[in-house]
């Protein structure tokens, strides 16, 4: 099968070059490889990695992306998506994986068995092992409350981590995979819903896994994460309405509960930024890590 895969990278060259190495003779053609850092000094350190790893004779080629900017996550996946659709060889299948993440053994031809085996999945996925050992198998998302659930309860809808997700051509539309709103954090649950909406199938591949330092990327006290994060929750609960009734209920439920746990992560880091990002998390912001927000794009 034409397969490629699609990596981010963002100030994470180490990371980045244990990725790829996990990826050899897993049947993977093209490695397109977006930088997201938008530094100079950084991308020679991403290109150095990339010399590293083609040494070891590895069976892929690389193509490093790259606009200066940091694109995010939803419009870099689907920046280099357009790209390899524009090629004079576009890929059949799709592998999305985590720069922080690294593929177990025979990843890529249980993704594809799994696909064989439920030929009416829009996405598949691996398990996710996390760095204490414990194993997700997808996610539950609570459209009210914004909690992240390992099981189904009342309000809840099942999708796929980002992390890792392998998918067909023919999924990805005009505008993409995902929607470019999100710019880090929630993409990926509104891709679920909108697949589930569309009674489409996501399967995880319980048999293939791959290994992943959660948010190894993230600041996860400094005003850039938790905006993003918060912001990822108000524009689920603006997606995620089965009745458009449902919206003010969904939103005033999210303002509580983002506010409670903006109220918590102040205590528990004794900073004021989680409440400061979730008032500014209402807004449409440019958010920065280094150079602070503007409003609007």
């Amino acid at each position: 099968m034409n397969v490629c895969a699609i990596i981010l990278d963002y100030f994470g060259a180490e990371k980045t070059e244990r990725c790829l190495l996990s990826l050899a003779y897993q049947g993977i053609k093209t490695i397109y490889l977006l930088d997201n850092s938008g530094s100079h000094s950084i991308s020679e350190k991403l290109t150095s990695a990339v010399a590293r790893v083609l040494a070891s004779g590895v069976d892929f080629k690389v193509e490093i992306l790259s606009v200066g900017a940091n694109l995010g996550f939803s419009r870099g996946v689907n920046f280099v998506l357009a790209h390899d659709r524009r090629s004079a060889s576009p890929h059949d299948y799709y592998l999305l994986l985590n720069n922080d993440a690294v593929a177990g053994p025979l990843l890529v031809a249980g993704l594809i068995e799994t696909l064989k085996q439920n030929p009416g999945a829009a996405v598949v996925a691996p398990r996710i092992v996390s760095s204490a050992g414990s194993s997700q198998y997808g996610i539950w998302y609570h459209r009210y409350l914004g909690l992240l659930l390992s099981r189904s309860r009342r309000f809840c809808f099942h999708y796929l981590s980002g992390c890792c997700l392998f998918f067909r051509q023919d999924l990805v539309g005009d505008s993409g995979l995902f929607d470019e709103a999100f710019f880090m954090y929630g993409e990926d649950a509104e891709l679920g819903w909108r697949l589930a909406r569309a009674g489409r199938q996501i399967v995880c591949a319980t048999e293939v896994f791959v290994k992943h330092e959660a948010g190894s990327s993230s600041n996860k006290t400094g005003l850039f994460y938790e905006y993003h994060i918060a912001r990822g929750h108000v524009l689920l609960g603006l997606r995620t309405w089965v009745h458009p009734a449902e919206i003010p209920l969904i939103m005033a439920a999210k303002f509580f509960a983002l506010a409670s746990r903006a109220v918590v992560r102040c205590f528990r880091h004794r900073s004021f930024v989680p409440f400061a990002a979730f008032f500014l998390a209402w807004f449409p912001l440019k958010m920065e890590r280094a150079a602070g927000f503007v409003y609007g794009e």
